[in-house]
């Protein structure tokens, strides 16, 4: 890996003089990391979806009238 001591001059070459990167392996880290991140999202979907559903079903099954709001039943 080539030193630089001057990063002024090595920024404003040609690309074809640069000897290498400034970064290497740029995109290598990133590409892993948006590929958890897809996949923890696509996880916390799935879990609040089947939370969510699981307690409209269990409201669902109490089958609350339509004026039971008005005598304060928990759980509403």
């Amino acid at each position: 890996m080539a030193t630089v001591s001057n990063w002024i001059d090595h920024l404003n070459k040609p690309a074809e003089e640069v000897g290498g990167s400034v970064y290497p392996g740029a995109g290598s880290s990133e590409f892993i990391l948006v590929l958890v991140l897809i996949a923890v999202w696509i996880g916390w979907t799935v879990i609040t979806s089947k939370s969510e559903s699981d307690e409209l079903n269990a409201l669902s099954r109490k089958r609350h009238g339509a004026n039971d709001h008005k005598s304060n039943i928990t759980d509403w």
